[in-house]
């Protein structure tokens, strides 16, 4: 039902943005790329997507679940490729959850395993963006990265709320066990879904740091992909800014009235890169091109399918119902891991 309003709160914004800064000069920012920068941007898109993919076989390990890596890589890129070209009704999760169901024997261990990778790749991006912030607020670079007021105050709030959310997810089992009978339903049903995600495939020991570890190197990666790509069309800015913008880019992403993070990265990108005089029609071209990247590295998941290596058939189970994990930004919706 939210569908079709998402569509065009999306479709709006961007089409605000694109008229503001003249789509004229956006097309000319476009075609200054530079290619070998920009073919460097698409072999680190698919190594991140390949991260991601090893990252949820260490999860699946710990639960006694020995997957091939290419059958891992290959579901991981079925589902960036449903997340991007199927319709919204496929999510990108939900196909490798299914995929993984048949491997497994389970519905809810798979969706529970997809969801934590998800949720362990929100929680390194919440602290790249406070860390990011921290080294911002000391003034490394020399300049601001944030000269407006306003901005500094939404960038703090949008770190603190990623931080209060990744935190709160991961005392979900606590809370419940103090408070679940005074939690209103809709409260009530996210937080017992999480808790049993967190009870099936909450890793442990060695396998817990390597897990934050592999969201941590991801999630930096993701940050360097923009900054290739910002490089490609010229942009002059630190990487500080890009580690910064980002994770809030993502972060914004998550509010559900946009589609696949399309004009929360477009407003991110244009409110951030202003600000140390990069123009709107640049900033939006780099939105553009990011968007580009993902979208040329997920058509490897339509040759995956073309050539037989997925079902995509999503057939009715009788479990009970699984932790959330729908597709959508990083590529996704506990952010955009892969995304």
């Amino acid at each position: 039902m939210l569908t079709p309003v998402r569509w065009i709160v999306t479709g709006s914004l961007v089409g605000y943005l694109i008229w503001q800064a003249n789509p004229l000069e956006i097309w000319q920012s476009l075609l200054t790329v530079d290619l070998p920068l920009l073919l460097l941007a698409l072999v680190l898109q698919f190594i991140g997507i390949a991260i991601s993919a090893a990252k949820w076989g260490m999860l699946l390990r710990a639960r006694g679940h020995r997957l091939p890596y290419g059958w891992l890589l290959n579901a991981y890129l079925v589902g960036q490729f449903a997340n991007n070209f199927l319709p919204t009704t496929i999510g990108g999760d939900a196909l490798r959850a299914v995929q993984l169901r048949r491997r497994i024997g389970s519905l809810t261990q798979a969706s529970a395993s997809i969801f934590l990778e998800r949720l362990t790749g929100f929680l390194a991006l919440s602290l790249i963006v406070c860390l990011a912030l921290l080294v911002a607020y000391v003034q490394v670079t020399g300049t601001p990265l944030v000269t407006d007021p306003f901005w500094l105050v939404v960038t703090v709030g949008f770190s603190l709320l990623a931080v209060g959310a990744a935190v709160l997810s991961f005392f979900a089992p606590l809370i419940l066990q103090l408070f679940g009978a005074y939690l209103p339903a809709v409260a009530l049903r996210p937080m017992e879904r999480v808790a049993a995600a967190l009870a099936s495939y909450f890793p442990q020991g060695r396998t817990l740091l390597g897990v934050v570890l592999m969201s941590l190197l991801f999630q930096s990666l993701w940050v360097v992909i923009h900054a290739v790509c910002g490089m490609a069309l010229g942009i002059d800015a630190p990487l500080l800014l890009y580690a910064l913008m980002v994770p809030i880019s993502d972060i914004l992403g998550l509010v559900p009235v946009f589609v696949n993070n399309v004009g929360a990265r477009e407003i991110a990108f244009t409110v951030y890169l202003t600000q140390v005089g990069v123009s709107q029609a640049t900033a939006l071209a780099l939105a553009f091109l990011i968007f580009a990247v993902r979208l040329v590295v997920s058509l490897l998941g339509g040759v995956v399918v073309f050539f037989g290596g997925a079902d995509l058939r999503i057939t009715a189970d009788t479990e009970p119902s699984p932790p959330a994990a729908s597709g959508g930004s990083p590529s996704e919706p506990i952010s955009s891991e892969a995304p």
